[in-house]
């Protein structure tokens, strides 16, 4: 087997064996028969054609994984050269969506404090908190470097730290009153050893938000194979009883995981479903209107560090 690729002996979020999981979802071809020059770019998309790891479900959680999967280090690199999140959708609709994320969080967060965010992108999220929070640190993370810049424009003159990849131990523990990650724990090697690690960094009854696809939602369950989060991206794949149970076996109480909207032109979801069944779509115009927000199988889950 090619030495970017890593055999995973254990689920990622419960830590059961590999053995106990059995195969649940597999492109045709599947990566792992692959090369890693045969793989292509490493980007999620809505096309008929992609190809991606197996992947099992843990007979103890649930939780969708890959038990073969590139090593981190050839991830990182990876990483470093992807364009923004969600990039294949107009920024107008990306700022709706991330709105109404940022109305989800103020309803936990005290808004003060310390602020974590790890895949920050191009830093919506973090300007709503910026104009509508009073944080006096931000520690922000995103290993593309090519967004930086504009991260440090949104940032201005508030006090912030930021760089490419986040380490345990970067932030001082019980700093943080808020922490998070949009769909960023799907694409981690090791979420249980990522979550301790911000657990940590959390003041008494701190804030942890995460948004991630939902792989137990009717659409995914619709589309099989096709569903878009089947993808190179992606090691995990969660859903509502399985990131439930992973929070709470790191130490968060107070559990709650709700469905979220995603915003799309309509022409936008038109030709993203034409591609993903290969159907041409060059006859739909591109329309940044009218705008629908949907559930498109994503979830919120918020946690807390026990006061």
């Amino acid at each position: 087997m090619i030495d970017v690729f890593e055999k995973r002996d254990h689920c990622p979020s419960c830590n059961a064996a590999t053995a106990d999981a059995v195969p649940a979802v597999a492109s045709r071809p599947p990566a792992e028969s692959l090369t890693s020059s045969q793989l292509g770019p490493f980007l999620s998309g809505y096309t008929p054609h992609r190809v991606f790891f197996t992947y099992h479900r843990c007979g103890r959680c649930s939780t969708l994984y890959c038990p073969m999967y590139f090593n981190e280090e050839h991830l990182n690199c990876l990483y470093r050269n992807q364009p923004e999140n969600m990039g294949e959708a107009p920024l107008g609709a990306r700022v709706k969506t991330q709105e109404h994320y940022f109305q989800i969080l103020q309803r936990y967060s005290r808004m003060r404090g310390g602020y974590l965010e790890l895949g920050t992108d191009l830093g919506v999220f973090v300007d709503l908190c910026v104009r509508a929070g009073g944080f006096d640190h931000y520690w922000l993370y995103e290993p593309n470097e090519a967004v930086h810049d504009a991260l440090a424009t949104r940032l201005g003159r508030h006090p912030y730290t930021l760089r490419r990849f986040y380490a345990p131990g970067d932030v001082p523990e019980g700093s943080v009153s808020t922490a998070v990650m949009i769909h960023v724990l799907d694409h981690v090697l090791d979420p249980r050893h990522l979550l301790r690690a911000i657990f940590k960094t959390l003041e008494p009854g701190g804030v942890l938000f995460v948004v991630t696809h939902d792989a137990e939602s009717l659409l995914a369950r619709t589309f099989g194979r096709r569903w878009p989060p089947y993808t190179l991206q992606h090691p995990q794949l969660f859903g509502r009883r399985s990131i439930r149970r992973l929070m709470e076996d790191v130490g968060f109480n107070g559990v709650e995981v709700v469905k979220t909207l995603n915003h799309f032109p309509l022409s936008h979801l038109a030709k993203a479903l034409c591609s993903v069944f290969g159907l041409r779509a060059g006859f739909i115009p591109d329309l940044t209107s009218p705008m629908l927000g949907i559930r498109l199988g994503n979830i919120a889950t918020i946690a807390r560090r026990p006061a």
